[in-house]
């Protein structure tokens, strides 16, 4: 639990940073050589309007663009009279969704899940500032865990080649760095907990069980183990027993957000961490490497 608060801290913090990067003013430079500090709104042939930076509930303010020599803005774009004032960014805003058009609430299937076997649906709520977002899902591994091709995959191999994610569930904490437009880049630290179920194969004849805990021969021919929250099969001279585990996992995130219409959008996304499995003499620990792309309906 202190690995989990320690990241989250720490990604708070990534947040913190990147809000005070971006919390530059701009600045018009006037035909007289004074310069001010705004919050620029609008930049038209006729008229400038900005805010104060330090009041942007307050007042608009409007300027007539002959009065203004030249805008620096905060991106380090700097927009001269002379050449013009098309040469730049006309409004810092420009393609950002309107209040009107803007959905907060997006409910996902991650189609690149089922081509792996997993149904993973998820909820998605986006806070009245855009800067933050948090998202639930849920994921069900749709095999079965007797079936041996199941720990020749990918994901299981990942995984210490014997820890088939059953079913799990977990929380995204994300953060758009940027103003929310048709596509938008994230970042996101997450934590999820669920069930896995460990494969445990025992050869009767060299008397060994690989990988998990040690399992016992007896006269009549069953094999035994200290956990028993498992089940078995006989297969030739070997047992295969399915044990299930409890893990729990936290990683990191990004991915972009694409609205393709005002309530249709699809999401991609990569992520990296790491997975404590219990039971297995105290932790064992698995690496987390996956990839998503979500359609969603967007509300």
């Amino acid at each position: 639990m202190k690995n989990i608060f320690a990241r989250l801290a720490f990604f708070l913090f990534f947040v913190f940073v990147q809000n005070c990067l971006q919390a530059q003013y701009d600045t018009i430079k006037y035909v007289n050589g004074t310069k001010q500090a705004a919050k620029i709104i609008e930049i038209t042939k006729k008229v400038v309007r900005f805010k104060n930076p330090k009041d942007t509930l307050g007042p608009t303010f409007v300027i007539n663009i002959k009065n203004i020599d030249q805008f620096i803005l905060k991106d380090g774009c700097i927009d001269l009279r002379q050449e013009g004032y098309l040469n730049c960014v006309k409004d810092p805003t420009f393609g950002a969704i309107k209040n009107e058009d803007f959905t907060k609430n997006i409910i996902s299937i991650d189609a690149l899940q089922l081509t792996d076997s997993h149904l993973q649906l998820s909820y998605e709520h986006i806070f009245k500032n855009r800067k933050l977002g948090i998202v639930g899902y849920y994921n069900q591994g749709l095999l079965d865990g007797f079936d041996t091709s199941v720990y020749k995959r990918l994901e299981i191999k990942i995984n210490n080649s014997a820890f088939y994610k059953k079913n799990y569930g977990g929380f995204d904490f994300k953060y758009y760095p940027t103003i929310h437009k048709r596509n938008t880049f994230w970042i996101a630290f997450g934590v999820e907990a669920g069930r896995v179920v460990e494969k445990i194969t025992y050869d009767q004849t060299s008397q060994k069980s690989m990988p998990g805990f040690q399992y016992i021969l007896t006269t009549n021919g069953y094999v035994y183990s200290s956990n028993t929250n498992y089940v078995s099969y006989y297969s030739g001279p070997s047992t295969i027993s399915l044990v299930n585990r409890f893990f729990i996992g936290e990683h990191f995130s990004s991915g972009f957000l694409f609205r393709i219409t005002k309530h249709l959008i699809c999401q991609g996304n990569l992520s990296v961490g790491l997975n404590e499995f219990s039971g297995v003499e105290g932790y064992k620990y698995g690496v987390k490497a996956s990839a998503g792309l979500l359609l969603g309906y967007a509300f």
